[in-house]
């Protein structure tokens, strides 16, 4: 009978991995002093850095920018005229852009007096000035507006809109306190100085015409009046150009100059040589006021009542004009307090009572964690240096 092949028993080969975590365990509690002594110190460096460091106070403002950002009726209706009013575009200013500006960061430095805080190392408390090498000059408000960039951080909510600002400083929680609520201040006062939208300029506009309309009003309810009482017979053509009202403020001195002479000149008591006198000045007074009326669009109409008729017409043609343009005023005014870029604070700054930085857990928590791989790095480092020397070594004997 034949025999039966012989069965191979398969041989178990530990797979190599398992040999290798083996190893590294070995190897880890062979060096356990380097693991724990690493992260022992890193430890300890971070404990000690906690305490070392100053402490660094933090403040925060959140605020919600209103106004400005739509376009609103008015400028609507202004840009879809043919025609435009001088300087009519709208302002490009924002809440966001004036607290991220060094002119907000430069107020503020002037309303605390900030450099010599900034600058301590070169300011002297004890007289009050600065202590500079023989070319060291002191230092600017662009100096401390760049030192105090590094202080305030501005962060916009892309969802809400909502705008948060970060102001950070050393040792002093009431300086980082008085930072953030004199930037609201100042803020407030940058966009009123800075803003200047449509209905702004378009109030500013209408402002002009009616202090013109308002004057031409008064001149036409005093000649109507001095016509009725019949201190005047001549009526002058009013106009809003400035040229024509200087020439009839001109002519206006020379009529009264002539009454004045015509006055004079009724008097039965006068010399003969003055009375010549004043009929040569009466007559060159005349002649100039002839020479006047042609530019000046004077005319005398001697019918009373076409003058009177006339006077009516213009006055009540100004008064409409009037009365149309302060509605327009008003609603300008009542469409630039729409229009104007303004913020409501939603959280004020707060007083800080614990400090921000150092994060003691945290720094703590990354010298452990630091330690303890470079306690493991240096561990496996050491066994692989000694494995090297001793191949050299077995080499060499052979």
């Amino acid at each position: 009978m034949e025999k039966e092949p012989e069965r191979q028993i398969p041989q178990y080969y530990p797979e190599e991995d398992e040999i290798d975590l083996y190893e590294l365990y070995l190897t880890l509690k062979k060096r356990k002093k380097i693991v724990f002594g690493t992260t022992i110190l890193f430890t300890l460096i971070a404990a000690v850095m906690c305490f070392i460091l100053p402490k660094t106070y933090r403040t925060e403002v959140t605020l919600m920018p209103l106004g400005g950002e739509s376009k609103s009726g008015l400028s609507s209706f202004l840009s879809s005229l043919p025609i435009s009013l001088p300087g009519m575009t709208q302002s490009g200013v924002t809440v966001e852009s004036i607290l991220k500006s060094r002119i907000l960061k430069e107020q503020v430095i002037k309303d605390l007096n900030l450099l010599p805080v900034l600058f301590s190392d070169m300011w002297n408390n004890e007289t009050k000035t600065w202590e500079l090498e023989e070319d060291e000059k002191p230092p600017t408000l662009v100096d401390g507006a760049k030192v105090l960039d590094d202080l305030i951080s501005v962060s916009t909510d892309k969802t809400t809109g909502v705008i948060t600002v970060d102001v950070e400083f050393k040792k002093d929680p009431e300086m980082a306190y008085k930072i953030a609520t004199d930037i609201l201040n100042a803020t407030k006062k940058i966009l009123d100085e800075k803003t200047f939208t449509v209905s702004k300029k378009y109030r500013e506009y209408l402002g002009k015409q009616l202090k013109e309309v308002r004057k031409r009003l008064e001149k036409l309810q005093k000649i109507y009046a001095e016509f009725t009482q019949g201190k005047i017979k001549e009526i002058p053509l009013l106009s809003f150009d400035n040229e024509t009202v200087e020439l009839g403020k001109k002519e206006g001195a020379l009529i009264a100059k002539r009454e004045k002479i015509k006055a004079l000149l009724d008097r039965k008591q006068l010399p003969p040589e003055q009375k010549e006198t004043l009929k040569r000045e009466l007559k060159n007074l005349e002649q100039k006021i002839k020479k006047l009326k042609p530019a000046n669009n004077f005319v005398s109409v001697p019918d009373y009542q076409f003058n009177l008729m006339r006077l009516k017409t213009e006055l009540a043609i100004t008064q409409g004009l009037y009365q149309s343009l302060v509605q327009e005023y008003e609603l300008a005014k009542a469409q630039e307090m729409k229009d104007q870029i303004a913020f409501q604070v939603i959280d004020p700054p707060y007083l800080p009572e614990k400090p921000y930085k150092p994060k003691k857990v945290l720094l703590i928590a990354v010298g452990l964690l630091s330690g303890l791989f470079l306690g493991i790095f240096g561990a496996f480092f050491k066994e692989w240096l000694e494995s090297v020397k001793e191949r050299h070594a077995l080499e060499e004997n052979r």
